[in-house]
Formats: structure tokens, C-alpha cells, sequence
């Protein structure tokens, strides 16, 4: 996202280790979606540290993530949204840790989730009275983008080269047909013009 301002800048008034996780997540979306879900599992991780350490809620190192959720939930009642936003991302992380396999658009959803996270969490903890108004989602280039372009470009064009050959094809047929009719006309012709002199 190189010249872009992030869709997370107002995370910086917070912790500069949030704002890091998640723009990073977006600097990498083009060449490694798969990372991208990585650092956004992480950013829902020190968020979730984050609720809890200031609701009071108790974990150490050895507790999951999974596991912290379930006791936020407990303990403050996290709207079911932000609930599923938590476990999204988690899931999404360990999938993309585990499998390898992200596409663009997975990564893409990704961030979208993180960023609504991330506005909850600015909105819920925020010191300032000013109404937040965090703006629309900018969209990452799809590096793939271009490439399913020129791949639809090329199957249009091979559809028409094969109806082409198919005239082309039909062309020659027919020619060759009235080819061959005006020789059976030309024989037909003969043979009268003989029957008539015999």
C-alpha cells in the first residue's frame, strides 16, 4: 500500500505495536496474502490481551486465544459481533499458518474484519470526546486483478478465432460444393448436349 495512508492509522494512538501489525498486514497483501492473515491473527491477539488486561479479566502467557475469548465473553459480555470478529480472525491466522494456501480475496476479507475490530476497539478505549469517523475501507491492489483480466481477454479472443475457423471452415465447404455442382452441372450439360446429337 505504498503511498496510501493505512486503514488502521488511528491504532498509533494506542500502541505503536498495534499500528505495526496491521500495516504490515496491508504493505504485504500483494506479494504474500498469507502473512497478511498472520499479523491480522496477532493484532486480534494483542487486542484481546489488551480488553482483558484493562477489564480485569486474568490470562498469562499459556492461555489461547480461543480460550481468552471465551473469557471475555464470560466476564464483560462482548457484543456476539465483535465475539465472531475475534474468532474470525483467529481462525483465518491459524488456517493461513497451517495451510499455506491464502488467496487474495480471503486476505482482502481479512482486513476488512480486522479494521472493524480495530474501530471497535478505538471507539470502546479511546481518551478523546471527538466523534470518530474512520473513513471508507481502502481498498489493496489485487495483484491478481490483472492477471483474471488478461486471462478473460484470451479466452474471448480464442472464442473468436474458433468461430472464425469455423466460417472460415464452412467458407471452404461451400465453395468447394459449388465447385463440385458446377461440374456435375458441366457433366450433366455434356451428357444432354450428347443425347441430343445421337
Amino acid at each position: 500500500m505504498t503511498d496510501t495512508v493505512s486503514n488502521f492509522e488511528f491504532l498509533k494512538q494506542h500502541d505503536p505495536v498495534y499500528f505495526q501489525l496491521a500495516s504490515t498486514a496491508e504493505q504485504v497483501f500483494a506479494s504474500d496474502p498469507n502473512t497478511t492473515l498472520m499479523k491480522l491473527r496477532q493484532l486480534g491477539e494483542a487486542l484481546a490481551q489488551d480488553v482483558a488486561a484493562r477489564s480485569g479479566v486474568m490470562f498469562d502467557d499459556g492461555t489461547s486465544q480461543s480460550d481468552l475469548i471465551y473469557r471475555l465473553n464470560r466476564e464483560i459480555s462482548l457484543e456476539p459481533e465483535i465475539k465472531q470478529l475475534f474468532h474470525s480472525l483467529r481462525i483465518e491466522g491459524n488456517r493461513a499458518t497451517h495451510q499455506f494456501k491464502t488467496q487474495h480475496k480471503e486476505a482482502l476479507d481479512g482486513l476488512k474484519l480486522a479494521r472493524a475490530l480495530a474501530i471497535w476497539f478505538h471507539r470502546s478505549f479511546t481518551d478523546s470526546k471527538q466523534a470518530f469517523k474512520p473513513g471508507s475501507f481502502v481498498l489493496p491492489q489485487d495483484p491478481s486483478h490483472q492477471l483474471q483480466k488478461l486471462q478473460t481477454d484470451i479466452q474471448s479472443l480464442q472464442n473468436q478465432l474458433v468461430e472464425n475457423n469455423d466460417r472460415i471452415q464452412n467458407s471452404q465447404k461451400l465453395a468447394s460444393l459449388l465447385t463440385q455442382e458446377k461440374e456435375e452441372y458441366a457433366v450433366l450439360a455434356q451428357q444432354m448436349d450428347a443425347e441430343s446429337q445421337s
